[in-house]
């Protein structure tokens, strides 16, 4: 069996062993909840006939209980040309049950495997009628969720009042040393500048060939008249931070405040800590997920999950 086979036959066991997992904790409820929990193609139609149905005409095969349920939980949106039932408090389409693999593993892709709140988030945002259950499922048999779990807790840190959007801008490089991405053997990249306002949370990151001053400042420059400078750059006392060409960037940005704290301080580098330690988790998913040994290729759509899915407060 060739290698592409093997991994079709690994997608599909996946998506039976989930369906399977599913049919029993569906089962396992009781005969009221049992009925409404998921709605599979044949009801989905149902629902849609039923949408149809005049007031004051003939119901047809369809119970007056069953109608009531629709008109209740059920409207019809057409959308391009194509009649949808939707939530009706939501407005969203419905999902059915045969779709739930692939609808919920795309959604925890677009996310950057961020988790059962985060999946659900952004379902939420698209979908209805995904019950928390089957992405709980979902994720018990995401590979790279379990293969990849962090090896501590993240620090409880103290936390840093910012007022605004880059009010506070924290930096910090990620050493990937003992994992470099080499792409030619003039292009080998070792570590990742890691960016992150500490007000919005929004994040940016970049390859780096070496830990230079020179390097770290180009970045941010880029960074700075793309965005706007912050007004307070928040680093370690890393050399490469305290460097002069570092200095250079508040003659172009007089009105910045440099702030230097200890590296790896729970009390001032928290907040960049932390994001370093997601980025890293969330970039290995992305590693293993598209079987590539390439990780600056996958810093662009893994920020980007990172950025656009929920926020939790830390």
């Amino acid at each position: 069996m060739s290698e592409f086979d093997s991994s079709i036959l690994q997608i599909d066991n996946g998506e039976v062993l989930y369906y399977q997992e599913l049919k029993k904790h569906i089962d396992s409820l009781s005969e009221k909840f049992r009925e409404k929990s998921v709605i599979i193609q044949g009801v989905y139609d149902a629902i849609i006939k039923c949408l149809f149905i005049p007031k004051g005409q003939a119901l047809g095969s369809f119970s007056p209980k069953f109608i009531f349920w629709v008109k209740q939980h059920f409207v019809l949106i057409t959308i391009a040309g194509v009649n949808i039932a939707c939530c009706i408090k939501s407005k969203k389409p419905i999902c059915i049950y045969e779709a739930y693999y692939n609808v919920i593993g795309e959604a925890h892709a677009t996310i950057s495997h961020g988790g059962r709140d985060k999946t659900i988030y952004e379902l939420n945002s698209h979908y209805s009628w995904i019950p928390r259950f089957a992405v709980e499922i979902f994720l018990k048999q995401c590979v790279p969720c379990q293969t990849r779990k962090p090896l501590k807790q993240h620090v409880i840190t103290k936390p840093i009042i910012s007022l605004g959007v880059m009010t506070r801008l924290q930096i910090d490089l990620i050493d990937m040393r003992t994992r470099p991405d080499v792409l030619n053997p003039d292009i080998s990249y070792n570590w990742i500048l890691n960016c992150i306002d500490h007000f919005s949370k929004f994040t940016w990151a970049y390859p780096l060939k070496n830990k230079s001053a020179i390097d770290v400042a180009l970045k941010l420059r880029e960074l700075f008249f793309v965005f706007g400078p912050p007004k307070i750059l928040h680093s370690h006392n890393g050399r490469e931070f305290v460097a002069s060409v570092i200095y250079e960037l508040k003659d172009l940005f007089p009105d910045m405040v440099f702030i230097r704290g200890k590296p790896r301080h729970p009390q001032s580098q928290g907040c960049v800590e932390r994001a370093n330690g997601v980025l890293c988790d969330a970039l290995g998913k992305w590693m293993t997920l598209h079987n590539s040994s390439h990780w600056s290729d996958g810093l662009l759509p893994v920020v980007y999950g990172i950025n656009t899915r929920l926020s939790v407060p830390m």
